[in-house]
């Protein structure tokens, strides 16, 4: 049975925990600065500047948890890892490729440098959604924009 709101269980009295002592029952009453100090320790950098108190006792509950279990199963990486994959393979444009899309009355043409850019009125935009979004000035996702199938 898991003691704490978030339905994690305790790892403090494991052999040989290195991780302080840190007591993830304890992380719902700790204070902030204290949060902080065992993201520091555990993660070895800073936390992000805004990060919520909750997600702060989430990922450092993880993190000792993991610790404690010794990171991912096998399987469970081969999954993140094809999942990472999938999202970062997108269409390459073969550089001099052009988009044109008729926007309020104006005709747009966005170019493909040769570094994978894109060059619209002077501009470079590292994706064609950041394109689209300076074209409509709202966020929008410059495949459908430009009638692009993934």
């Amino acid at each position: 049975m898991c003691p704490n709101a978030l339905g994690l269980c305790s790892v403090s009295k494991v052999k040989g925990n290195k991780d302080m002592g840190i007591d993830i029952a304890a992380l719902d009453t700790a204070g902030r600065d204290e949060l902080l100090e065992h993201w520091r320790s555990l993660i070895g950098r800073p936390p992000p500047k805004h990060i919520s108190r909750s997600l702060l006792i989430q990922i450092i509950a993880f993190e000792l948890q993991s610790k404690q279990h010794r990171g991912f199963s096998k399987r469970l990486s081969q999954r993140l890892k094809r999942a990472a994959l999938r999202d970062v393979m997108r269409p390459a444009f073969k550089p001099g490729s052009s988009f044109v899309r008729e926007y309020r009355g104006k005709t747009h043409v966005v170019e493909v440098g040769e570094d994978g850019c894109f060059a619209w009125n002077a501009q470079r935009f590292k994706s064609l959604s950041h394109t689209a979004r300076a074209i409509t000035g709202y966020n929008v996702s410059g495949f459908k924009f430009f009638g692009v199938k993934p």
